[in-house]
């Protein structure tokens, strides 16, 4: 019997010492995270995009997609030409459960599964494979 109550104990002991470890832990993973700042060329383009953060960036084949949510919590898409050759267009965007979309009247962009889709009034009228990139120049 006193066995069964000394192993009870111990156990109790255990799970408290992983619940302390845990919670220490975890606060020091976040005190260690560190955001990137979306690029300031691009945070220019946004609304209150001073201080935004870049949330993911892509290239396609002649293209570059970035990411940035503003410190506000908005969202926005920027797309433009991997050469620069046009000023890029910044647009908001939504988070959905397997990428992000975007919307430029007429046209709709979709993120996911390491494609961008272009629609155009509802109809594809595009479809580009993604490369991820670490940060855009």
């Amino acid at each position: 019997m006193g066995l069964v109550v000394l192993f009870g104990l111990l156990s109790l002991a255990g799970r408290a010492c992983d619940s302390f470890d845990s919670g220490d832990s975890s606060k020091d993973d976040a005190r260690t995270v560190q955001s990137t700042p979306c690029p300031e060329r691009i945070a220019a383009q946004l609304p209150g995009g001073a201080d935004a953060e870049l949330v993911e960036a892509f290239r396609t084949k002649n293209k570059q997609i970035t990411l940035c949510r503003t410190a506000s919590g908005s969202l926005y898409y920027f797309g433009e030409f991997s050469d620069r050759r046009e000023q890029g267009i910044a647009m908001k965007a939504e988070e959905t459960g397997d990428g992000y979309t975007a919307r430029n009247d007429p046209y709709r962009y979709e993120v996911h599964d390491g494609v961008v889709t272009i629609y155009q009034s509802g109809r594809q009228i595009g479809e580009e494979s993604l490369t991820p990139e670490p940060s855009p120049s």
